[in-house]
């Protein structure tokens, strides 16, 4: 329980935090995007693999 109390108090705990909020940031903007585009990004890809197939 000590190990766990010094980490908590540490730098280490800190950063490993902000790199976990990060991470979550990075997560929820990329949810966001497929949201908003995803529609059109997957018909872009079917444009695409239709032509790369039709030749």
């Amino acid at each position: 329980m000590s190990r766990i109390r010094s980490f908590i108090k540490s730098d280490e705990a800190i950063a490993v935090t902000e790199y976990g909020l990060l991470i979550a940031l990075i997560a929820l903007m990329l949810v966001g995007a497929v949201t908003l585009f995803g529609s059109k990004i997957s018909s872009w890809f079917t444009a695409r693999t239709n032509s790369i197939t039709s030749v």
